[in-house]
């Protein structure tokens, strides 16, 4: 039996035991973002739709972006052409002196931001198919591979299509169990016209390439047939005729541009620009080509289950959903009563969605996580950094995907850090060792702060997204990548905001605090954004924690950094209706539900304000703002990710019912029918963030381990089972990571309390368990 034989068949006899996702109707092409199943391998994405017989794959590339220095030569990273920051001693003085304030001046137009873009659409047409019946298609996430099964008249039709990491294409076999009719395959890009983007055919091997505009960022695909000798090439087209013994037909498919990320800084003149890209990708098809469908496909899922297999989260399914159409059991889900296998298999979808968006030679998961089907997606489809690009990456290091962020470090150090050294400087006055990144970033290094303060000016986000490095290196033990790679990207933040902190000359307390600073996209200019003061009360507690893992002599730089923690305003202040304040200034309006939980950061995903957990008028503050802040849902915006988060804050606060609350809620408001988060509810625009947020907070109902302050270096204490409900009864999880090394598994009883646990692997530091009625677990 044929390697991918075995797997479908063993999915399709035991649907609700395997991790499926599947339908009985086939994915419009019309709602491909709410309907088709996607596949990635990190660099190329695809998403099937259409007919049996009338297939069409959109298909993306990692690095296919319009704009950018590509398009205008005078591009500059969003950086003014001159020094700007003789403006700051004015806007600091007028918010000190009347609370808020302005940053006019700091502003800038948004020029050459450009987009995310679709490569091209693979159509597969197969004569002679009118009708058809017993449709099936389905995507397994352990092994990432989509099938599809119908019978047309007495044949019988499966196709398998699979993005392989190690192989570099994505591959497309259709099998019968007689001679196939002919079959044609096409490439093109309905987008750009043919002055832009031409395809071309020869040989066994379809061929489109072009630029976004001229001039532009160039762009080559190729797909070749593993069955050269049949194959004809009929105008733009590939065509395999009917033969007697043609009963199967692969292609692959294989994409790049002429970006190049290690092109974004001064020495390479801020170009991005590398070679042609026809060359490699013509390589990497015909060595595919040349290898044999089961090789490539055994490859692949090694690969892949690699990653996937590092992590189980077990839960019954008490309603058969697994027998039931993935579309229907969403549509159908119960709020009140839940669904542990919806819930469990989208955990398991959020670890296969960054599997397949982000790997270590590709960019990492964008808003779209690797798929866009419009040629300019909702926000570009680009890296916002003051929630979305965090909340990608917050669950990987605790599911066994940590090394997924391998392609987060490099675009950070070759994208964000070049242009962000020059937005330090004509901005802020900052040293050259220092880099800053506002809230909106494209693949070009688009560092500047935009034309609207609410939400551009938020130069915290560079610091946010570095917290992730320290955070890694707690589960990674990885000191060798931290002081090449993790430490130096953590110390250039830290540079900046050492020279950035004032003397607070609003409430002279004697603290420091940040001034001007816009809470993200909500508020007015100020100072003292607990945002800011709590994750900047991480960073440097953070330095001084992994001091000895760095490797640093500077003891100049050490001793600013404990001088500064030591007057910083942590962000911690309770208000006039008992809530944990937004900003320093009491400015919070009792029920104002705002998507975002900025000052609640600290708390979750957070420690900053987490450690001061049994301090109860904290908790109760941090309680008050959730309550205060609602479900997630407002007459203006209802996006799933404002509920996960939610979620997470909920269970770290071990409140079981409101933590599993929000996360039903975004199921019930937010997920299409192929399980890929929404926006506005269930409508377009799609959005990844929840998906990977959902893992972020399932994962805070299964444990709570918080990084140790620099001020404590002793044992470990971890909650199992913190927020467990009673509808995940008798479950199980396997391989969660821990913080100092090793993973534990456990199961749990009828109510969710954890009453054993066994820690395996490595670990730096003792461990102290407990469940969620304050037990001591033995491990």
């Amino acid at each position: 039996m044929l390697v991918k034989e075995a797997i479908v068949i063993a999915g399709l006899c035991n649907l609700s035991a395997a991790k499926w996702l599947w339908s009985r109707s086939p994915a419009s092409f019309n709602a491909i973002e709410q309907q088709a199943y996607p596949l990635g391998n990190g660099r190329l994405g695809f998403m099937p739709a259409g007919e049996p017989g009338t297939e069409s794959i959109n298909v993306n590339l990692d690095s296919l972006w319009s704009g950018g220095p590509f398009e205008n030569k005078s591009y500059s990273g969003g950086n003014p052409a001159s020094d700007r920051s003789h403006f700051l001693p004015g806007i600091r003085e007028e918010i000190f002196k009347n609370g808020t304030g302005n940053v006019d001046e700091l502003l800038s137009p948004i020029y050459s931001y450009g987009s995310y873009t679709p490569l091209a659409n693979l159509t597969v047409d197969i004569d002679g198919l009118e009708s058809y019946s017993s449709y099936f298609r389905g995507l397994d996430l352990e092994t990432g591979v989509h099938s599809v099964r119908f019978t047309s008249g007495n044949q019988e039709f499966n196709t398998s299509i699979f993005c392989s990491r190690p192989d570099d294409v994505c591959v497309y076999q259709v099998v019968s169990n007689s001679t196939l009719p002919s079959v044609k395959f096409g490439l093109s890009n309905n987008y750009l016209n043919s002055t832009l983007a031409r395809t071309t055919c020869s040989g066994s091997q379809l061929q489109i390439s072009g630029q976004l505009a001229d001039p532009g960022m160039r762009f080559v695909g190729i797909s070749q047939v593993l069955q050269p000798s049949a194959a004809r090439c009929t105008g733009n087209s590939i065509v395999l005729p009917k033969s007697s013994s043609n009963t199967r037909i692969t292609i692959v498919l294989g994409a790049g541009s002429d970006y190049d990320q290690k092109k974004g800084n001064r020495a390479a003149g801020f170009s991005f620009r590398g070679v042609d890209p026809t060359t490699a990708v013509r390589k990497s098809v015909s060595v595919a080509a040349s290898q044999s469908f089961d090789k490539i496909l055994a490859r692949h899922v090694k690969d892949h289950q690699s990653l996937f297999d590092s992590f189980s989260l077990q839960l019954t399914d008490p309603l058969g959903s697994g027998e039931i159409e993935t579309a229907k059991v969403i549509s159908n889900y119960n709020i009140t009563t839940g669904d542990p296998w919806l819930e469990s298999m989208l955990v398991d979808y959020g670890r296969y969605l960054l599997i397949a968006s982000s790997r270590d030679n590709s960019l990492p998961a964008n808003l779209q996580g690797r798929w866009a089907a419009d040629q300019y997606p909702a926000w570009s489809a680009d890296y916002h950094a003051d929630i979305n690009i965090q909340m990608n990456y917050w669950a990987a290091p605790q599911v066994g995907l940590g090394s997924l962020q391998q392609s987060l470090w490099d675009f950070v150090e070759d994208t964000w850090v070049p242009y962000g050294q020059e937005t330090a400087r004509l901005l802020y006055g900052a040293s050259n060792e220092s880099w800053v990144i506002h809230d909106e970033i494209n693949t070009f290094g688009y560092t500047g702060m935009k034309n609207e303060a609410v939400w551009a000016d938020f130069p915290l986000a560079g610091t946010w997204m570095a917290l992730h490095i320290p955070n890694w290196l707690d589960y990674s033990n990885d000191i060798t990548w931290y002081r090449k790679q993790g430490y130096p990207l953590l110390k250039g933040s830290a540079i900046f905001w050492l020279s950035q902190l004032q003397d607070d000359l609003y409430f002279k307390d004697g603290t420091l605090v940040v001034n001007p600073c816009n809470s993200p996209e909500h508020g007015s200019t100020t100072f003292g954004c607990s945002m800011y003061q709590q994750q900047l009360w991480e960073l440097f507690d953070r330095i001084l924690a992994t001091w000895s893992d760095s490797g640093d002599d500077d003891q100049e730089f050490y001793n600013r950094v404990v001088d500064t923690l030591a007057r910083l305003d942590r962000g911690i202040h309770v208000g006039s209706w008992g809530q944990l304040q937004e900003w320093k200034l009491d400015l919070d309006v009792k029920n104002d539900t705002h998507r975002h939980l900025s000052g609640l950061s600290g708390w979750y995903p957070g420690y900053s304000v987490a450690v001061e957990e049994h301090n109860k008028t904290i908790s109760t503050a941090v309680e008050t703002m959730l309550w205060s802040r609602g479900d997630g849902k407002t007459d203006e915006t209802n996006a799933g990710w404002a509920k996960v988060w939610r979620s997470a804050c909920w269970a770290r606060l071990n409140n079981t019912y409101e933590a599993n609350y929000e996360l039903r809620f975004a199921i019930q408001q937010n997920m299409a029918g192929n399980g890929l988060s929404q926006y506005s509810g269930k409508s377009a625009p799609f959005q990844i963030d929840a998906n990977f947020g959902f893992v972020a907070a399932v994962t805070e109902m299964l444990i709570q381990d918080l990084p140790q302050s620099h001020q404590y270096n002793g044992t470990q204490t971890i909650v199992l089972g913190p927020a467990i409900s009673s509808s995940w009864a008798d479950g199980s999880v396997r391989g969660l990571q821990l913080r100092g090394g090793g993973q534990v598994d456990f199961s749990w009883d009828s109510d969710g309390v954890v009453q054993n646990a066994t820690v395996h692997g490595g670990r730096k530091k003792k461990l102290r368990a407990f469940n969620s009625k304050g037990s001591e677990i033995e491990i």
